[in-house]
């Protein structure tokens, strides 16, 4: 269900958005509300995990810094390898049951993680903060 919100804004906000609202072919209204939701923090899926739902959502107000080393963050080491040993032993056929428990735990955390860290930058963005490119990515990577 849609809300109204009536907004006092300076003049040169409005007549920004009139200009841009005529150039686009779209309402004031449009404009504005796509605006604002652009700036939003972004929204958390409904069918997520409880658990995982609730720290994505609590991420919100958390420092920039503290966003900026989640989304830095990387998967334990030893557990990337032991991953990896998993996956290879699945290819062969010799993964035990034991074996599969664990490699279904390690995915859902590097999951979880791969999560945590769109969310991260997702909200880096929402903030108005530039995203670094993939080679700027790759070069801060240890």
């Amino acid at each position: 269900m849609d809300k109204t919100l009536t907004l006092t804004l300076p003049e040169y906000v409005y007549r920004q958005l009139q200009v841009q609202a005529k150039a686009t072919t779209r309402t004031l209204n449009e404009l504005g509300s796509q605006v604002i939701i652009k700036n939003l923090a972004p929204p958390v899926e409904e069918d997520l995990p409880p658990v995982l739902r609730a720290e994505l959502e609590a991420m919100s107000v958390l420092s920039d810094e503290v966003i900026w080393q989640i989304a830095e963050s990387r998967m334990n080491e030893d557990k990337a390898a032991l991953y990896e040993v998993l996956i290879d032993r699945l290819k062969e056929g010799s993964l035990t049951s034991e074996g599969q428990e664990m490699l279904t735990q390690l995915r859902e955390e590097a999951d979880a993680l791969m999560l945590r860290k769109a969310h991260a930058f997702a909200l880096f963005k929402s903030r108005g903060h530039q995203l670094p490119t993939l080679e700027e990515l790759h070069a801060r990577q240890p």
